[in-house]
């Protein structure tokens, strides 16, 4: 199966098989992207595959960091009063289209 690319139920477990997932970071401050007027977070199962979407960024200073669940569940991400996003992109790609998550569906869908 091809990382990059997934379907709901792939990409659901995979990150329930990781444990977590892996977000860009710049320094201290998480990189989403702008999404309907809103911020976006986008999200990675693997190392490899955020490198690789960091690598088509005209951004500098910016480094894969993972996030275990337990944590991505809690206040700074998808806690209820803690997210400064609307959206999540999953394992998004260049060119492509990501699966896209309201913070509400992905605590539901991920807390099963």
């Amino acid at each position: 199966m091809n990382v990059e690319v997934f379907g709901d139920r792939d990409f659901i477990k995979s990150v329930l098989n990781s444990d977590g997932i892996w977000i860009l970071m710049a320094g201290k401050a998480v990189f989403m992207l702008e999404a309907k007027n809103e911020n976006a977070l986008p999200v990675w199962v693997s190392k490899d595959s955020a490198q690789k979407f960091l690598e088509g960024l005209e951004v500098q200073n910016l480094s894969p960091a993972f996030v275990p669940l337990n944590n991505f569940f809690g206040a700074a991400c998808l806690g209820t009063e803690g997210a400064k996003f609307a959206e999540v992109l999953a394992a998004p790609v260049h060119g492509r289209v990501p699966l896209v998550y309201s913070v509400s569906e992905l605590r539901a869908k991920l807390k099963t």
